[in-house]
């Protein structure tokens, strides 16, 4: 749970960098490496951000995914993470709605 809220606060800082770059032709879909991402060592991971929507995915090159004979195999894959809601200020703690 803490981890999570790290992630949005670093994802608010983020998406206002992001918007803040708009006009010097940021394209829609930005890719972020995450921490402890060595590509050499087959864990490679990266924050995938959709700039227009504000949907977020992680990119992972190391998942657990189940093969079209359904057995499970580790294998890149893409995690949904949510998306975005816009703030008034980095860092601001914005809570899901329903919750």
């Amino acid at each position: 749970m803490r981890t999570g809220w790290m992630v949005l606060g670093l994802l608010a800082v983020s998406t206002a960098a992001l918007a803040a770059e708009g006009a010097a032709g940021v394209g829609r879909y930005e890719a972020l490496p995450l921490a402890g991402a060595d590509g050499g060592k087959g864990g490679g991971r990266a924050l995938i951000l959709d700039t227009r929507d504000g949907h977020v995915w992680v990119w992972s090159e190391n998942e657990l995914v189940t093969g079209p004979d359904g057995r499970r195999r580790y294998g890149a894959g893409f995690i949904y993470q949510g998306k975005l809601h816009p703030g008034s200020q980095p860092g601001e703690m914005i809570e899901q709605p329903g919750r």
